[in-house]
């Protein structure tokens, strides 16, 4: 009986680490940033998406259109 209770200790500490690897939360995705006045900054005020080309491309790959929302010059 005492292998059972070695097994079962093992196999609670095993749960127990694999527990503590995982994050506690996600943190939450940031917004993108949006030129004011731009067409994307229209959109997101109504609800909506932007359905430019551009800004549609940027937006698949997790960017914010350049052409459309101007980067702040330094």
């Amino acid at each position: 009986m005492g292998g059972m209770r070695h097994l079962a200790l093992l196999l609670a500490s095993a749960v127990l680490l694999f527990a503590a690897d995982k994050p506690a939360a996600a943190p939450a995705p940031v917004a993108p940033k949006y030129q004011e006045g731009s067409c994307c900054d229209k959109a997101v005020k109504k609800g909506e998406k932007c359905v430019h080309p551009c800004c549609v491309k940027a937006a698949k790959a997790g960017k914010v259109c350049d052409h459309c929302n101007e980067p702040a010059k330094k």
